[in-house]
């Protein structure tokens, strides 16, 4: 193994001078070390100009990018270079020949090597840059190899400039190099005194004069120390933090949104591009007024906190920008960005438009002289952009600063309405279809819209059709989403037809806009209406509920914001017909207010009463057969729901006798009084007076008879009694009011007919009529499956409300 290390220490002297042409020479300190010179490897460090450090850990080396070292060979006082090497692969070092550093190194790592192996003594000295003022003593470790009697030390030197050179002096403190109880394995400390004046550091190999060769073997720098300050002083208190904004890349709906004074969440601008690492910060605290003034001229500091940047002697590894939210359109007049800044003299500050990738569009330079009045810049029209603050041209010879504070933007965004009432260029607004018809809600799926077929189909209509200012319409075309979200200040919009109350600005008087529905008997068991809600300027929406005759309001609620997607209110029970209204208006004392109510997708839930009630007292058992008929009344039965005239006193609330006279019918003469019945398509059954009752005789020819009353009007609810009587086979029976629909499915079935003995026994029920109601039609179906049915309809009586006889 020694002949081994001595065949390799020959190549000392090559490894000093002339390592191209050596190769074979190379190749075994590479088999016996594990070792490879790599050319030039020093050249740049050896090149830079050194200068003064900032900070201890600028020293750290481990030479595996030895161009960024602050460490180079010194030129003109040694005679010998360190030259750079890397390990190769896993060969350990001789433990005994080559000390103190560990014999088995990393393969990858870096490492200096010097030597010869001439009698004469050489060395060769790595300096440091130089340090302006250290106040601590320093720790300066690092680990190195010495083979056949070569030594190292570490010396303090300084640069003297004697007229226009540069000289190297020594300094005498002595520094003891401690490697440790056992020298073996191991790193090594030398402890470096306090110095107020500038110095460098040294670590010197010497006593390489061994004539089979020694060498010195050099890795892993580092230095602890604490230096004097040498960067500019904002006074004791001044602190920052990392700059976390609200930023996230998200796209600005309104120029107001790049506004930024404190830096918060709320700020819209960030650190961005990757062309640097120094970042941007938040100022948290004022800086001293004193030292503003030494650096920039002015005692005018920034209020609350701001972003700011402290660039260092020498800094060359980029800076980044501060950077805005992306705008993705903007109106064709341009836009105008101000700011306020300050910085200090050397530096060159630049406001530039960018695209979604960074490349600069447009780039403005910013006037530092006349800090600290805002900085204004206008920048030409474009699309998907965002604006970028940037450090372009410093000094590098001192520290410098840039604080930035007061951000503004103006410029009209593609997205943002021009006013309340601005949807885009794509939305228009036509008549609303719907019509009141005076006709009573079936079910709460009746006064279901969703505002289709321009509210045709919708139990809803407006108030005021006279009114031709203020009145609900059918929103249409295409809703610029953008624009709708920034008026609205919610994310969704509505995804079809819906109906629009517009309120534009103007003086004088202003008239609701009033959305009324038809007819609801009665609400019972907790009934809601849920509906989609938008809003935009001063519009407000209350939802009502009117009486169904006068329209007088019983109860109205104001349902606000309306931050929800969709909105519910409840309403309250009523045992009298009411209307329900959605009331748009702006408020009387907004003289110059505008704005728009939109609503969609209207729903009622809960129960209310059906228009065909049926009575309590229904019932099978003492009911007569259909070919005897009885000429009693109910009174003289005295379990028919039917009251004597005589018990009531008559009211502005009893409906017409004269309509009573119209529908009450006991088919006793023979005839059908004022009821009709016509054939429809696809049957030719019909009604027709029989024993004295309405009889029909359904079969396969003939499915489907229609009894039709007169047309009537009335003046106060009441209510229709009728039996009715089912022989030979199953039939339905179903009761339409006002028309007579295409589909029975829409009119309503008379419930339980299937239970109907097929004895003849008639049935009692009666149904409710309203005033907005105007014809009754019996209508009757033979049921699936059924060959035939006889139907036999009697007793028709009009009664008010209570079940008291009106004629």
């Amino acid at each position: 193994m020694i002949r081994n290390l001595i065949l390799c220490t020959v190549l000392v002297s090559t490894v000093s001078c002339c390592m191209p042409g050596y190769e074979v020479e190379r190749a075994k300190l590479r088999q016996y070390l594990g070792i490879e010179w790599i050319p030039k490897g020093m050249d740049k460090a050896d090149a830079a100009v050194p200068k003064y450090i900032r900070h201890s850990h600028d020293l750290n080396c481990d030479f595996k990018h030895p161009e960024d070292c602050k460490w180079n060979n010194l030129k003109g006082v040694d005679s010998l270079d360190f030259h750079l090497f890397k390990k190769e692969d896993y060969t350990p070092f001789p433990v005994v020949q080559i000390r103190p550093g560990p014999s088995k190194v990393e393969v990858g790592d870096h490492l200096l090597f010097t030597g010869d192996r001439k009698k004469t003594e050489k060395d060769a000295i790595l300096a440091s840059w130089p340090i302006r003022c250290q106040n601590s003593t320093g720790l300066l470790t690092f680990t190195f190899w010495i083979y056949n009697g070569a030594r190292v030390e570490v010396l303090m030197l300084e640069d003297v400039t004697v007229g226009n050179k540069t000289e190297i002096k020594f300094l005498p403190e002595k520094l003891h190099v401690d490697c440790g109880t056992v020298t073996m394995d191991t790193e090594c400390k030398v402890e470096i005194p306090k110095r107020e004046e500038p110095f460098r550091l040294a670590i010197r190999a010497y006593d390489i004069s061994h004539p089979e060769g020694s060498f010195v073997m050099l890795d892993n720098i580092y230095y602890e120390a604490e230096f004097c300050k040498v960067a500019i002083d904002f006074g004791n208190d001044f602190q920052t933090e990392e700059l976390k904004t609200g930023a996230e890349g998200m796209l600005v709906n309104t120029a107001a949104d790049l506004g930024c004074t404190n830096f918060d969440q709320s700020c819209r601008w960030r650190n961005g591009g990757h062309d640097g690492t120094l970042a941007w910060k938040r100022g948290l605290s004022k800086p001293s007024e004193i030292v503003m003034f030494n650096e920039t001229g002015t005692y005018t500091v920034p209020k609350g906190q701001y972003a700011f940047m402290y660039i260092e002697q020498d800094h060359n590894s980029g800076f980044r920008r501060l950077v805005s939210d992306p705008i993705d359109c903007q109106a064709s007049a341009g836009s105008t960005i101000t700011f306020r800044v300050w910085a200090n003299k050397g530096l060159q500050v630049e406001v530039c438009a960018m695209d979604l990738d960074m490349n600069e569009l447009e780039c403005q330079l910013v006037s530092i002289e006349r800090s600290p009045a805002p900085s204004t810049h206008h920048f030409a029209y474009t699309k998907n952009f965002m604006y970028g603050i940037k450090v372009s041209v410093l000094d590098k010879d001192r520290d410098h600063f840039v604080m930035v504070d007061d951000i503004d933007y103006e410029a009209t965004m593609c997205t943002e309405a021009f006013g309340s009432l601005d949807l885009g260029k794509g939305f228009y607004t036509t008549q609303f279809l719907g019509v009141i018809l005076n006709r009573a809600a079936h079910s709460v799926d009746d006064l279901a819209c969703d505002f289709s077929r321009r509210g045709l189909d919708c139990y809803w209509a407006n108030l005021d059709e006279e009114n031709s200012h203020n009145k609900w319409e059918v929103g249409l075309g295409v809703v610029d989403e953008r624009k709708f979200e920034f008026l609205t200040h919610k994310n969704s919009v509505p995804s079809s037809d819906f109906a629009v109350a517009r309120f534009p600005r103007h003086k004088g008087t202003k008239t609701a806009a009033i959305l009324i529905s038809e007819v609801i008997r009665c609400t019972y068991e907790g009934s809601s209406l849920s509906l989609s809600f938008w809003r935009t300027g001063d519009a407000v929406l209350s939802v009502c509920v009117v009486k169904s005759f006068n329209d007088q309001i019983l109860d109205c609620q104001d349902v606000g914001e309306g931050s929800a997607e969709r909105i519910e209110v409840d309403i309250p029970n009523y045992q009298e017909p009411i209307r329900l209204a959605l009331k748009a208006e702006v408020p009387e004392d907004l003289e110059d207010g505008e704005g728009l109510i939109a609503v969609d997708n209207i729903t009622l839930t809960g129960s209310i009463c059906s228009p065909i009630a049926f009575s309590a007292n229904s019932h099978h058992g003492s009911g007569r057969a259909a070919g005897s008929k009885s000429l009693k009344t109910y009174e003289d039965v005295g379990v028919g729901p039917v009251q004597s005239i005589s018990n009531h006193i008559p009211s502005s609330s009893t409906p017409d006798s004269n309509v009573c006279r119209l529908l009450t019918c006991d088919f006793n003469s023979g005839h059908m009084c004022l009821y009709e019945s016509h054939r429809v398509a696809n049957s030719v059954s019909m009604f027709s007076a029989f024993n004295s009752t309405a009889h029909s005789m359904l079969f396969e020819r003939g499915k489907i008879s229609i009894l039709e009353s007169s047309v009537f009007s009335l003046n106060a609810p009441a209510r229709l009694h009728f039996d009715y009587s089912i022989m030979k086979g199953r039939a339905q029976v179903h009761v339409c009011q006002d028309s007579i629909r295409q589909e029975l499915d829409q009119c309503y079935a008379v419930k339980n007919t299937e239970l109907v003995p097929l004895d003849g026994t008639f049935v009692h029920d009666f149904i409710e009529i309203l005033p907005s109601d105007t014809k009754i039609y019996i209508i009757v179906k033979l049921a699936e499956k059924e060959r035939k049915s006889s139907v036999f309809i009697d007793n028709l009586v009009l009664t008010d409300s209570e079940n008291h006889r009106i004629c």
